[in-house]
């Protein structure tokens, strides 16, 4: 006899060796013969009574038939009459036994088809599970592999990433350095600036030393010139109230010559023309004293308006690489509006404001105010514009300079309802740096600045704002 041992197993065993070979262990076993399925207790004794063992006949005709088919072929079998007198008595026990070995078989088989269902519903869930393993093997396979890309990937962007670092902190301590020796270079040169201009300074203020000191010597001179004219003339009118006095007293002695009254009346109206000539002449000097000493006031005022201009401008360029305001906004309070106003109609002095920046590392502004205006606006109304100065960062910047910015003159009602500022947009052009620009200017005429409350405690608040 012989036996397969295959499997089809609930759950079967699975030993996992070290060279990655599976080694599958079954609890049942099958039939070589009729390919049902036993346990290990039942299969011995199912091969005793298998009726699809194969057994050789009796009858010696060398055919090997099952056991379920043997009676069959024991009546056809060419050698069945030479014993069937002998086998008669065997084969009607044999019957009786075989009856009763039908029962048990079929109910055996009954038995073997729920066990071969339940094997075949098993095997198919095995085949699903190990269906489902292969998928989950080879999306495991894939995700490693997929995986092992993405690392690949990210060391390839980590060291890109590290070399990119590594450059720009190079670059940067490069950039560093740069920027240390030009801040020191331009330190240096503010330094000089700053000598230079202190020199200046002092140079100037001597000039206007001395032009003052012979300023007050004129006027001195110019004053005694004038007392001395004034005496002189005082003088002159004494002896001319005399002479006429004289002249009367000679008209009232001597009425009867009419030739010598006549002589005397042409000499003394000759006198008079003398006398209103010369004081005319002086009044004429006196005249041209006084607007040489307004001229000279003027230009006084003026030169200390340009050292006061020197100061600021000094003051500027000791800030003017690190400008504060870098927003391109400004609010300016002008004090003393009514004084300054003054010193415009008289001096024509121009206000500056502080320096400023429309953007970080960008142009240098400045706004310029003639409170009493300029040219054919002056003594009418307010005069600005918009500067673009000379800056540290101007080599790095675009040229020409296109600008446009809003001039606003602030209500200071402190009611936002009721508030009404007053707006002018201007245009600010430069070709370049050492290029001269052509200023635009706006005007506010004076009755708008006292109207509402754009003026209050003698303050005039000015606002800029650099659009783009």
């Amino acid at each position: 006899m012989m036996s397969l041992n295959k499997s089809a197993d609930d759950q079967p065993s699975i030993q996992q060796q070290p060279k990655s070979t599976t080694i599958i262990k079954y609890e049942k076993s099958s039939c070589l013969f009729c390919n049902e399925w036993f346990d290990a207790q039942t299969f011995t004794e199912h091969l005793i009574h298998c009726g699809q063992v194969l057994e050789e006949c009796p009858n010696s005709c060398n055919v090997f038939i099952p056991r379920i088919r043997m009676r069959s072929h024991l009546k056809e079998c060419p050698r069945s009459k030479q014993h069937l007198q002998r086998m008669s008595a065997s084969m009607e026990r044999l019957d009786q036994h075989a009856d009763h070995r039908v029962q048990v078989l079929e109910q055996d088989i009954t038995t073997i088809r729920s066990v071969l269902n339940e094997e075949i519903r098993q095997r198919l869930h095995l085949i699903t599970d190990v269906g489902n393993i292969r998928k989950h093997n080879q999306v495991v396979e894939d995700w490693t592999k997929d995986t092992d890309d993405s690392l690949a990937e990210l060391r390839q962007q980590l060291e890109e990433e590290r070399a990119q670092r590594s450059f720009a902190a190079e670059q940067t301590q490069a950039d560093f350095q740069y920027c240390c020796n030009i801040t020191q270079s331009l330190k240096e040169q503010v330094e000089m600036k700053m000598n230079d201009l202190q020199q200046h300074i002092n140079q100037l203020s001597s000039e206007v030393s001395f032009h003052q000191n012979q300023l007050n010597d004129n006027i001195m001179k110019l004053e005694e010139i004038v007392f001395e004219n004034e005496r002189l003339n005082r003088d002159k009118f004494v002896q001319i109230e005399q002479f006429l006095q004289e002249i009367n007293e000679d008209i009232k002695t001597k009425l009867g010559t009419n030739d010598f009254a006549t002589t005397k009346q042409a000499t003394l109206d000759c006198e008079v023309k003398n006398v209103k000539s010369i004081v005319c002449e002086t009044e004429e000097r006196c005249d041209r004293l006084q607007n040489l000493v307004q001229d000279l006031d003027k230009a006084l005022h003026q030169t200390m308006q340009s050292i006061a201009d020197i100061e600021n401008q000094l003051a500027m360029q000791q800030r003017i690489a690190s400008v504060q305001n870098i927003r391109g906004h400004l609010i300016w309070r002008i004090k003393d509006y009514s004084k300054k106003l003054e010193e415009a109609k008289q001096y024509d002095t121009i206000l500056h404001s502080a320096m400023f920046s429309n953007k970080a590392f960008g142009y240098a502004l400045r706004l310029d105010i003639y409170l009493n205006g300029k040219g054919t606006w002056k003594g009418r109304n307010l005069i600005a514009c918009l500067n673009v100065l000379s800056g540290e960062y101007d080599p790095l910047l675009t040229w020409p300079c296109r600008l446009q910015a809003e001039i606003i003159i602030r209500d200071q009602s402190g009611i936002t309802l009721e508030g009404q500022d007053y707006v002018k947009t201007i245009n600010v052009r430069k070709k370049s740096d050492d290029y001269i620009q052509s200023n635009q200017y706006f005007h506010i005429p004076h009755k708008v600045i006292t109207s509402r409350n754009y003026l209050r405690n003698d303050s005039l608040f000015v606002e800029v704002r650099v659009l783009k």
